[in-house]
């Protein structure tokens, strides 16, 4: 928050008091929108008209997948454009590479090597499953995220505010994954999910103090009894919720919790 010291301080006091207010607190949620909407280039949080974000992030992403195209010997560059288009478009989804070629028209093969150097250039990370029954749980395909949101919503042309947004739960979900992976690191972070289609999001079961957390956009979307067999099979890992509407002091503190 370039320029704006006293929202800092403000931040920094809400975490740190449990019961302390602010009388920033929309200042402090535009800044917050911004940041998951404009994401975390410093180019883009030091430039303060919306019009100019949006111009930087576009020559971001433009010389980006060119630099890695020239760089890696990629042959298809639409083939490569549209599948990253695809996996922002997909965002904490399930990366089926079956699916992928088919919609692309390009070999199995072609894809892995897409995604490894989507991976290498820090564009995209994959999530691994966490599972210790083989039967029930599914195990096998990773999901994706675009590690900045800014680029994601670029590649997507899509720059609505965040309450007019149709991915906003998919948007919310990769800020969460972000601010785990920059704590824990990107290896530390997996997925749970079972074949009848219990899931929680993100899993941390290799750090000193193990929990598992979902993200929901709003708080009333969180129903307690969904995740019965997730506590029941995994009682010893904690499950935490965190969401972003209705937004108040608290929602900082949630957050820090996780980055």
């Amino acid at each position: 928050m370039t320029g704006k010291d006293h929202l800092l301080a403000d931040l920094q006091r809400i975490v740190i008091k449990k019961e302390a207010k602010t009388i920033h607190l929309q200042d402090l949620q535009q800044e917050w929108q911004s940041f998951m909407l404009y994401g975390g280039y410093p180019a883009i949080i030091t430039e303060p008209d919306r019009k100019e974000k949006i111009e930087k992030l576009k020559e971001i992403r433009d010389s980006f997948v060119k630099r890695d195209i020239l760089g890696s010997g990629v042959r298809d560059e639409t083939a490569f454009f549209h599948l990253f288009r695809l996996l922002a478009a997909q965002s904490g989804c399930l990366v089926n590479v079956h699916e992928l070629s088919s919609t692309l028209r390009i070999k199995g093969d072609t894809v892995i090597n897409y995604l490894r150097i989507l991976q290498k250039c820090f564009h995209l990370t994959l999530v691994k499953p966490f599972y210790r029954n083989l039967r029930k749980e599914l195990t096998k395909m990773p999901k994706s995220f675009l590690l900045d949101t800014g680029l994601r919503n670029s590649l997507l042309n899509n720059f609505q505010s965040i309450q007019e947004r149709v991915d906003k739960g998919e948007l919310w979900e990769a800020m969460c994954f972000r601010a785990l992976a920059d704590r824990f690191g990107w290896d530390a972070v997996y997925y749970w999910r079972t074949a009848d289609g219990n899931e929680v999001d993100f899993i941390l079961p290799e750090i000193g103090s193990p929990f598992a957390l979902e993200c929901k956009y709003d708080e009333a979307l969180i129903s307690h009894s969904k995740y019965k067999k997730f506590k029941h099979a995994y009682p010893e890992i904690p499950l935490n919720f965190i969401w972003l509407h209705p937004f108040d002091e608290d929602f900082f503190r949630r957050l820090n919790f996780v980055g």
